[in-house]
């Protein structure tokens, strides 16, 4: 009692091996509705189907939770070195850890680490910069071979060049997996999303590829107007 309703009007279709984007300004129900999609909290009314045939409160949470992977916005980085990082209590070997950042093109990131694989983190290890939190999360989260990757405010805290780095393997990875990304950072939606959500007031009052939104005027379209005319008084 008390609670005003946060989402009222959403449909949104997510399909195998594609990326959407689920945009808006804060306190838009953004996050709200990422805490759904992981079973954080139910929701009154409508449907989460998965596969056309399931309902996602039908599905165990601990099976939901094995084929989603997450990069949350608040990343908690846990003492111990960056392998006990990204298995988060699970057994496994080196040489299958050294392998996934071959296959994945970490090892760079890797690289630039004080001791590579065992630059201590949390407390008393080195301060990890907001961008490079986000890759050790990503690491994470791809670690366990996710069916889909669900991406809160990512890459926001990244310099330049490791944005375009996670972007490439992520539209790499669009083959093997589903991504939805919740952002108010707009830049790199272009490049990777098939369709693009805006989430205002909790309504999706549009969606549809870069083009289709720069055509009406929305959330999305502003962004890219407000950017070309700052650009241009530069």
């Amino acid at each position: 009692a008390g609670k005003s309703q946060v989402l009222i009007d959403i449909n949104i279709s997510v399909k195998k091996n594609e990326c959407i984007a689920i945009i808006g300004e804060s306190g838009n129900g953004k996050s709200t509705l990422g805490q759904i999609l992981q079973k954080f909290y139910p929701f009154e009314n409508g449907t989460i189907i998965i596969n056309n045939q399931v309902n996602l409160p039908d599905i165990k949470t601990e099976s939901w939770r094995n084929i989603l992977g997450v990069v949350p916005q608040d990343i908690t980085i846990f003492g111990g070195n960056v392998i006990t990082n990204i298995l988060l209590g699970e057994e496994d070997i080196l040489e299958n850890i050294v392998k996934f950042c071959q296959d994945y093109g970490f090892e760079d990131f890797i690289n630039s680490l004080p001791q590579n694989y065992t630059t201590i983190l949390g407390e008393e290890g080195i301060n990890l910069s907001g961008g490079q939190k986000q890759v050790i999360a990503l690491m994470r989260a791809l670690y366990k071979k996710p069916k889909v990757l669900l991406l809160d405010e990512f890459t926001s805290a990244m310099d330049r060049k490791t944005e375009q780095f996670v972007l490439k393997l992520l539209n790499n990875l669009k083959s093997e997996l589903t991504i939805i990304f919740i952002s108010h950072r707009l830049y790199s939606l272009q490049k990777i999303a098939n369709r693009i959500y805006v989430l205002e007031n909790g309504i999706i009052s549009d969606f549809g590829n870069h083009e289709k939104l720069m055509k009406s005027e929305n959330f999305y379209s502003e962004f890219w107007n407000e950017l070309e005319i700052e650009k241009r008084i530069k």
